[in-house]
């Protein structure tokens, strides 16, 4: 049994979305990271630096096997059903770097961006400035990407789950963005309109 430990945040909708997509049974374990749940010893024996979600496995013989962090959960799944991952050499390299660019760019760029322009108590302009521009610099290569294909890397896979809910409108207008481009716009209303997308979105309830 998978148990997933997990919080309403991009990172935590990214593990759920994927096992939701790949119909695996698992159970829910609400971290709160507004109380500081994250920072308990019991979920640091699970998750060193407290990163979030994280994945706890029971496994036969009275092993377990934990994963940490998004985009381990994620590529691990994958890889293991081998689903949602391109099967072909060259198309698997290019959609294992847009997995990489929503999992390391994308994702901790949008979080500093609204933790530096609305959570900080004091406002500080060259950070504000300095992650604006990488999140633009981020979604440029997405919508120029996008584009050309109608997934991330073709077909639907990992990279689109990576990057989805990093994407949404409201970080678009926290980085500057009055309206969405029609490109995004329509591979965002594509992901969205899933079931499994929706399903992991509510995750935890």
């Amino acid at each position: 049994m998978i148990t997933l430990y997990t919080f309403g945040s991009p990172n935590g909708r990214k593990a759920s979305i994927l096992l939701e997509e790949l119909g695996l049974s698992y159970k829910v374990h609400k971290v709160d990271l507004v109380a500081g749940d994250n920072k308990l010893p019991d979920y640091l024996a699970l998750s060193p630096i407290g990163k979030m979600p994280a994945v706890l496995e029971e496994l036969p013989g009275g092993k377990r096997r934990r994963l940490f962090g998004s985009g381990a959960i994620m590529l691990h799944y994958a890889e293991r059903t081998g689903r949602l991952i391109p099967e072909d050499v060259d198309e698997r390299a290019e959609g294992l770097s847009w997995f990489m660019l929503g999992i390391s760019d994308l994702g901790p760029t949008s979080v500093d961006m609204l933790r530096f322009s609305m959570r900080a108590p004091e406002k500080f302009p060259y950070a504000i400035d300095l992650f604006k521009g990488e999140l633009m610099r981020c979604y440029t290569a997405l919508d120029d990407r996008l584009g050309e294909v109608e997934y991330l890397a073709g077909a639907y896979s990992i990279a689109d789950i990576a990057a989805s809910p990093s994407s949404r409108r409201r970080r678009w207008r926290a980085a500057g963005c009055s309206t969405a481009s029609p490109t995004w716009k329509r591979w965002h209303d594509l992901v969205a309109a899933r079931p499994a997308v929706q399903r992991g979105m509510a995750v935890p309830e």
